[in-house]
């Protein structure tokens, strides 16, 4: 999962418009525009672009290792904490069991385990990003502003998690220790 810091630090905030549309555009085609893994589409959009990243938490490094396409439900179940503080977990969790075959027990597990390892994570906030497979594949630079922006996206995600978890009553998690200590 991605660490609180690097909320927002993403191509579509690195690289100019007609950059990130262009590699996201390839992946939907790439993959014949279905989700590579539930093979299905979205009723609104078939696919999405998801950014698959490799983490070095030894010298807090994300580096980017390429983007394919998923469809909107599996999209969710990838970015859990996103669905989460959007309040659409109950039908992710679904989603990720009946994919898998799954109780819904193991779903939950598997969904705490990811968020114990993100918050782990994101203890650091000196992570560093590397877009460089992007750079290589596609010939791009990133835009200058870039990490203004992704700088900006992180303090609006961040605002609206706390925002949700403070909502939650009695909520005594990591999350709420995380996201009113940081």
């Amino acid at each position: 999962m991605v660490p609180q810091a690097l909320w927002g630090r993403n191509l579509r905030a690195l690289l100019a418009k007609d950059d990130w549309d262009r590699i996201r555009k390839d992946a939907y085609a790439r993959s014949g525009s279905r989700c590579r893994v539930c093979g299905g589409r979205g009723p609104k959009w078939p696919v999405e672009a998801d950014e698959g990243w490799q983490y070095d938490d030894t010298a807090r490094v994300q580096t980017l290792k390429g983007v394919i396409s998923l469809c909107p439900d599996c999209h969710a179940v990838r970015h859990w904490g996103k669905t989460t503080t959007d309040g659409r977990q109950n039908e992710a969790l679904a989603w990720m069991a009946e994919l898998n075959g799954w109780t819904r027990a193991e779903a939950q597990k598997c969904a705490d385990d990811a968020m114990g390892q993100w918050q782990d994570r994101s203890r650091f906030q000196d992570w560093k990003c590397d877009i460089s497979w992007a750079v290589k594949t596609y010939g791009v630079t990133p835009i200058e502003g870039g990490d203004a922006i992704a700088l900006e996206r992180n303090q609006s995600f961040v605002k609206a998690a706390r925002e949700h978890y403070a909502s939650q009553e009695g909520l005594g998690s990591y999350l709420h220790h995380l996201f009113h200590e940081s």
